[in-house]
């Protein structure tokens, strides 16, 4: 509990920051005569024969004086405004001294100074607020019949020596509804994932009904997870359909949404952790292990929340420094996932290879290259992001990846989480012999003469990786075991008892047999050169039995040698 009381006071400053990105209305632009005078948004072409996607420049009746609107496609924006050969600066209004400059002429006075010798995108219009007849609200409508990335400016003009002053807000109407261009990718993307997961629910529902007597505890976890998914998915795609139907953000519905992907990541990623690390297959606990595995959850929790914050707020609001704040955190949590959950894995295919579990061994291996595969998409995207990013503030960047915004941040993460779930749940899927990956379920294959090398170099590869406690199965062969010995492993306290107790009745035997040593002795390796052996087989007392075993044991000892070398 108490990484929890640390955590908690964090993630109630991260859901009072999600309150103050709410109360948004979708993809409207403040505009003022002092301030901000222009907005940019992606738009999509107006359906055929309607009038469905378009821009409105909106004024407020307090506004006074008189003001130039210009609304164009960014591919247009050079036609916008001239450079001034004096100063360098650019003029947009044809004033006196955009006049004395040549830059307009005189019939162009209090105009937007617009390049008109090309057929362009540019439109442009005055507001007047003079008088009586056109003061109070005033509306400039623009439609879209091409897709792309739309600005509207919007200037003030000076009348009589008065000062003008305006405000109000630019509006970017799209065909389907009030979300932002950059935004409504969103919609069906998590539509389409709400469907997925709840196929893939159905699909893993009926396997576990086919073989609920067979269910382990690991897919009990699964079928969790799944549940949880489809519960997310549904609220995304739920919070993104009521921000387009009322064109604002609920709050609840961010809150809520922010959380369950949170709790998602952090859940499957503890998950995975701790069955890569052998629970409830090699181990039935992890002991402290444990806490420091929650402890990472926790972490990844807190920065998934801050993460779905800057996600689910409208993208065209976040800046470059932000991106870097919500991924960064979140990227080094979810690395370190990674780096201790490969670990794991092999630290548990080693254990397996040494109990010589080999349909185990095939589940975890494929576990460990679905990681690596998995893990090196996400450095890629990190680094691709980090670059990307990195741009922002070049002039052209947002109206260059405004349709792929989205993705970058959030899209192609699901679409992993997607292919590495998807795959997971094709390998722990529950089938009629589910038992063979059971913690006390799981025959050991026949034990053959090469195997006693390879033991060795699981031995060897297992103490490289500090797994030093770790004891050979001993070459007992079928024959010599009764049904009720195939266990998964052997546990080694009662290993040491065999060994102690070996040793007394060794030691009896030679003062039974004047003091000779028994030619049935335990080796240098601990394997037991027993009487027992095949079917017809007799043991005998040859006195060549003791230097045959030492000719072995020289033999075995080259071989080791050489494989070394």
């Amino acid at each position: 509990m108490a990484p929890l009381r640390g955590v908690l006071p964090c993630v109630l400053l991260a859901l009072l920051a999600l309150l103050q990105l709410t109360f948004t209305e979708a993809f409207k632009v403040q505009i003022d005569s002092d301030y901000r005078k222009f907005g940019c948004g992606g738009m999509y072409a107006s359906s055929p024969g309607k009038n469905d996607s378009e821009i409105r420049v909106v004024m407020d009746k307090e506004s006074r004086g008189n003001a130039v609107v210009v609304v164009f496609e960014w591919n247009d924006h050079g036609y916008v405004g001239k450079i001034d050969p004096t100063n360098g600066e650019p003029m947009y209004i044809c004033d006196t001294i955009a006049l004395n400059a040549g830059l307009c002429t005189e019939a162009q006075l209090g105009q937007a100074i617009i390049d008109t010798s090309v057929d362009s995108t540019v439109r442009s219009a005055s507001l007047n607020f003079a008088n009586e007849e056109t003061s109070g609200i005033q509306f400039f409508e623009y439609q879209i019949t091409k897709t792309g990335y739309y600005c509207a400016m919007a200037w003030p003009v000076q009348v009589d020596q008065g000062d003008a002053y305006y405000s109000g807000f630019l509006e970017f109407n799209n065909k389907y509804g009030t979300l932002a261009g950059s935004d409504f990718p969103k919609l069906p993307f998590y539509g389409t994932l709400s469907l997925t997961y709840m196929t893939i629910g159905i699909a893993w529902m009926i396997l576990c009904a086919k073989h609920w007597r067979e269910i382990l505890t690991v897919q009990h976890f699964i079928s969790g997870v799944i549940f949880f998914l489809m519960v997310e998915m549904a609220f995304n795609w739920g919070y993104w359909d009521d921000y387009n139907k009322r064109g604002v953000s609920s709050v609840a519905l961010l809150v809520i949404v922010s959380i369950l992907n949170s709790g998602r990541n952090s859940l499957s990623l503890f998950m995975l952790l701790i069955v890569s690390m052998g629970y409830g297959v090699v181990k039935p606990t992890l002991g402290s292990t444990m806490k420091k595995v929650i402890f990472l959850s926790l972490a990844h929790f807190l920065f998934g929340i801050i993460y779905s914050a800057g996600t689910m707020s409208p993208v065209d609001d976040v800046s470059a420094m932000i991106v870097l704040m919500v991924v960064v955190p979140l990227a080094l949590t979810m690395t370190s996932f990674y780096i201790w959950t490969l670990q794991s894995l092999t630290s548990t295919i080693a254990t397996l290879n040494l109990r010589r579990q080999t349909e185990k061994v095939k589940m975890y291996t494929r576990l460990w290259r679905l990681l690596v595969f998995s893990l090196t998409v996400l450095c890629a995207f990190f680094v691709i992001n980090t670059l990307n990013f990195m741009n922002m503030d070049d002039e052209d960047w947002p109206a260059t990846h405004w349709r792929i915004k989205w993705f970058l941040l959030d899209g192609w993460l699901n679409i992993l989480y997607l292919i590495v779930f998807t795959v997971i749940v094709i390998l722990w899927r529950p089938t009629e012999n589910n038992k063979r990956y059971g913690i006390d379920q799981l025959e050991t294959e026949d034990y053959d003469e090469n195997d006693e090398h390879a033991d060795h170099n699981n031995a060897r590869a297992a103490e490289s990786m500090g797994l030093t406690g770790m004891k050979l199965r001993p070459q007992r062969r079928d024959y010599e075991m009764e049904d009720d010995e195939v266990a998964m492993f052997d546990i080694g306290e009662e290993d040491e008892d065999d060994e102690e107790d070996e040793e007394n009745d060794g030691d009896d035997n030679d003062l039974e047999n004047g003091g000779r040593p028994s030619a049935q002795r335990t080796n240098s390796n601990g394997l037991g050169s027993s009487s027992r052996g095949p079917p017809g087989y007799k043991a005998g007392s040859s006195p060549l039995a003791g230097s045959f075993t030492e000719e072995a044991e020289r033999e075995r000892a080259r071989l080791e040698v050489s494989k070394m070398n």
